[in-house]
């Protein structure tokens, strides 16, 4: 998904007493991207900001995604809630004072099919389509098509919540729960860069020999997108209706996962991406962007997260890209008066991609070993979930 739009749900894993399933089909493990799942919020505040009529106490309840807490107005009260806050002194980042947050649904798939449960059409449906097709085919959600939602606000480095190595649990759980049957795993945008660290990092060849039996990132976003640059120095409400890109750009640079989504040096090297009348910016100057865009703390929270920067390959026998091309994807920005970063002063410039990433981040992992790519031609970033050809694609790679 799109690094400015976010989501999160609950429910707890299968219990063991939950019957095995035929290992006619193969288990599905799903690891969904930026705003990809649910993410539950309960408010214990001292005070009511920035308005008067934000909510200070509430019991546990859908932050992302709810639709009706991001209408003008109140969605200011939405931008606090969710935000990130930088302890310096600890090194860490977490939510500001009085704001628990929670991600239900890990294990299960009630997290990933629809992001407003009250809204169960439009860009509410996710993974929804997905899953369905599977449970056409006699899967049971919880029991061999299982998710691993995340708190999408943190990168891998910080393993918020531990979870990369309950990620890690859940797939051995789903291979044990379906008679010892390796899974097929899916990443989603950002899921394909927790999926990739995790194989990449923090399992050896055996492990993945055992418990992977293809592993299929989907819209990938291994070198990242471009549009990262313009989140930082405007934002970005593209899909808001009635909501400046000025309101939510503190809370979409207060995730650390934007960082991790920033194009990679290794791709765009001394290529500069964003212009003004007396500058050029890129991978090569990313500091000097971050400070002259207003935001110094950039530069902190990338130097957190340059551990984990990889293209490399994750070694996995039998890997499967599929993502789609052939849709106009932000590639350069020009903002045409200095010291303004405004959208009324900014020209894009369009290349190949899935309206999201581009091209060549899409690309990135197509020279790793054991590797077949499916192209959807003019397919957008999240639509591909809902293609047809893409379902019965996955669907095919589950039947022995």
């Amino acid at each position: 998904m799109k690094p400015s739009f976010l989501f999160t749900t609950g429910v707890l894993f299968a219990s063991t007493s939950s019957p095995l399933v035929s290992a006619a089909n193969t288990p599905v493990v799903i690891v969904p991207g930026t705003g990809g799942n649910r993410l539950q919020a309960k408010l214990s505040k001292a005070k009511s900001s920035p308005h008067f009529y934000c909510s200070k106490n509430n019991d546990w309840e859908d932050i992302w995604l709810s639709v009706s807490q991001l209408l003008p107005g109140v969605i200011d009260c939405w931008c606090e809630n969710i935000q990130l806050v930088y302890d310096s002194a600890a090194d860490e980042l977490h939510n500001i004072d009085g704001v628990e947050t929670r991600v239900p649904c890990f294990g299960d798939t009630c997290g990933i099919e629809y992001l407003d449960t009250d809204i169960k059409l439009s860009d509410s449906a996710y993974f929804a389509d997905v899953v369905e097709a599977f449970v056409k085919e006699g899967y049971v959600r919880g029991v061999d098509i299982v998710s691993a939602p995340t708190d999408w606000r943190y990168a891998a480095n910080s393993n918020h919540d531990d979870y990369l190595n309950k990620t890690i649990s859940l797939i051995e759980d789903t291979y044990t729960k379906n008679e010892d049957t390796p899974v097929v795993l899916i990443g989603h945008s950002m899921g394909s860069l927790w999926t990739s660290h995790i194989l990449r990092e923090l399992v050896n060849d055996e492990w993945k020999s055992k418990y992977i039996q293809t592993y299929v990132p989907i819209s990938p976003v291994f070198g990242g997108s471009v549009n990262e640059y313009k989140l930082y120095a405007t934002g970005q409400a593209d899909t808001l209706p009635g909501i400046s890109s000025a309101t939510v750009k503190d809370e979409q640079r207060s995730y650390e996962s934007n960082i991790w989504l920033l194009p990679s040096a290794e791709l765009w090297t001394d290529e500069a991406t964003v212009k003004t009348p007396s500058k050029s910016y890129g991978p090569h100057n990313i500091d000097e962007f971050f400070t002259d865009v207003g935001y110094p703390l950039g530069s902190t929270i990338l130097n957190r997260v340059k551990p984990i920067l990889s293209l490399a390959d994750p070694k996995v026998a039998d890997i499967r890209i599929l993502y789609g091309t052939g849709v106009d994807t932000d590639e350069f920005y020009e903002y045409t008066k200095d010291g303004s970063w405004d959208e009324d002063d900014l020209k894009i410039t369009k290349g190949n991609g899935d309206g999201t990433v581009n091209i060549r981040s899409l690309e990135s992992g197509n020279e790793w070993e054991n590797v077949q790519t499916k192209v959807f031609d003019k397919q957008t970033h999240s639509g591909i979930l809902k293609d047809q050809s893409l379902i019965d694609y996955l669907v095919a790679l589950t039947k022995h």
